[in-house]
């Protein structure tokens, strides 16, 4: 009795929700399709979107923090972090492509360190350990791989950042057909 109330549940469910998934998948997918088939523009978008977002959270910060000045002693440094976020949104509001080429080589390097750093460490364990596993050739090899793709990160980081960009889109259209397709097998099973 309780597993077929159980499945009606689930039916339930499924009759209400399949049409968002289905609706996620579509987004993600045209997301994806902008990215790959026109990355620089659709990067300028996301630049605007997240100008567009410090400048507003700049502006409520600011607005709560002069409102929770008597019951906060921090309150200042509310003040600080609403100006820095909005004077950022203003930034990228009037300097768009200037932003995205310097966010974007900025994440680049980021990754490249980390990367590298993690190549060399890589390196270093699997010679420490060579006498105690077997096959450390491998984590030797794949620090190698990864410390020589660091540097290439390093080398030019806007093509990086392009082919970062692009890559992302590859993913958002995988992930958009995945999730058009699971939402058909839950609207069947709601039926």
């Amino acid at each position: 009795m309780a597993d077929t109330e159980q499945k009606s549940g689930f039916k339930e469910l499924f009759a209400t929700i399949w049409w968002l998934v289905l609706l996620r998948g579509i987004v993600i997918l045209l997301l994806g399709i902008l990215l790959v088939s026109r990355p620089l523009p659709t990067l300028i978008v996301l630049v605007y979107l997240l100008g567009f977002y410090w400048f507003f959270d700049g502006i409520f910060t600011l607005i709560a923090s002069i409102r929770g000045r008597k019951s906060h002693k921090d309150w200042g440094w509310g003040i600080f972090v609403g100006i820095i976020s909005a004077l950022a949104g203003v930034v990228v509001f009037t300097q768009p492509y200037i932003s995205a080429v310097i966010g974007a080589t900025f994440v680049i390097y980021v990754v490249a360190v980390m990367v590298l750093i993690s190549g060399i460490w890589s390196i270093i364990t699997g010679i420490r350990l060579r006498k105690e596993i077997s096959n450390e050739w491998s984590m030797i090899l794949g620090g190698l791989l990864s410390a020589i793709f660091g540097i290439l990160l390093m080398i030019n980081p806007l093509v990086s950042a392009m082919t970062l960009v692009w890559l992302i889109g590859v993913f958002a259209l995988a992930g958009g057909i995945i999730l058009i397709v699971i939402s058909f097998r839950i609207r069947k099973l709601a039926k």
